[in-house]
């Protein structure tokens, strides 16, 4: 008895051990993959609170042939190609095209997240791209897992070359970590007339600390987990929009972040505008879930993006 006493003592440690470990790796997995709605890397599947949130066929042009659009491969500085749709605003009812516009999908998500969109900057004479960041959608994924910015926002810079080759004016838009991409690339690209930077995370360590879920986890755990999915997904964390802000431009900036936002607290977008010290503009309104705005309220989303528009273009 006494030996299968001391057997158990001297198991118990490395049981822990391994399920500690275990909870560690599961919860970076979440951080690496994560799936917005539902979404899966193939865009012919449509669960159905994605398609709830993006509209019919999860937003896929391919099934609904709702906007005329040209497939397209966009060089990334990454040393990949990123699958995405070109649409053209003449192509589809809209004025000649002025300029382009890309439109930048969140974590976990694709390309068919940002259609909802579409029509509104069409019918403005810009042009829209929406593609594919690396790991998402149809894009390759050489580096396992998304970085929350780190090489999103080398994707990002690839897509404004890719339209400053084409068009004489560009424009981003980006949610979630697609803002957060957009806000760190923000100086490398000095030519863009506007960017729109919706519910936006200050940085990925803030982001995972500061989640709801996970104010109850011990600090330890907290630490761990993000050393963890920073080692597996090759990234530092040091690319991030709150550093990116702080070195100026001139870049006129639209930031909108719902109040009641469970994901990402407002009040990261809050202190991304206070550091920012170039043209800027932010909306905070009452109602809409993270990545959900335009839903809560399409008429006034539209008015205030419009307003924002005519500012930049004239």
């Amino acid at each position: 008895m006494k030996r299968w006493h001391k057997r158990v003592a001297m198991g118990l440690p490395a049981a822990l051990l391994v399920v500690l470990a275990g909870g560690l790796w599961s919860a970076s997995s979440s951080l690496l993959f994560p799936s917005f709605h539902g979404a899966t890397r193939d865009l012919a599947v449509c669960p159905a609170e994605a398609e709830k949130a993006w509209g019919p066929s999860c937003g896929n042009l391919r099934a609904t042939h709702a906007l005329a659009f040209t497939e397209v491969q966009v060089p990334s500085l990454n040393g990949y190609d990123m699958p995405g749709w070109l649409m053209g605003a003449a192509a589809n009812g809209g004025p000649a095209a002025t300029g382009a516009i890309v439109l930048v999908h969140g974590g976990g998500s694709d390309r068919r997240e940002m259609t909802r969109h579409t029509r509104f900057f069409l019918g403005r004479g810009l042009d829209v791209l929406t593609l594919d960041l690396g790991c998402s959608g149809e894009a390759p994924c050489p580096v396992p897992g998304q970085s929350y910015g780190a090489r999103e926002s080398r994707d990002v810079v690839s897509a404004y070359l890719y339209l400053s080759a084409r068009y004489p004016h560009v424009l981003a838009m980006g949610s979630s970590v697609g803002a957060a991409a957009l806000l760190i690339a923000l100086p490398e690209m000095p030519r863009l007339e506007g960017a729109i930077a919706e519910n936006p995370m200050a940085s990925f360590e803030r982001l995972v600390r500061e989640f709801p879920g996970a104010q109850s986890a011990p600090r330890w755990f907290m630490g761990g987990m993000l050393g963890l999915a920073k080692l597996r997904g090759h990234f530092d964390g040091l690319a991030s929009a709150d550093h990116s802000l702080r070195l100026g431009a001139t870049t006129p900036l639209y930031f909108v972040h719902g109040r009641r936002d469970q994901v990402v607290s407002f009040h990261q977008t809050e202190d991304l505008m206070a550091l920012y010290t170039g043209p800027k503009t932010a909306w905070y309104p009452d109602v809409g879930d993270h990545g959900a705005l335009r839903e809560a309220d399409p008429a006034e989303y539209e008015r205030r993006l419009a307003v924002f528009l005519a500012s930049v273009r004239h």
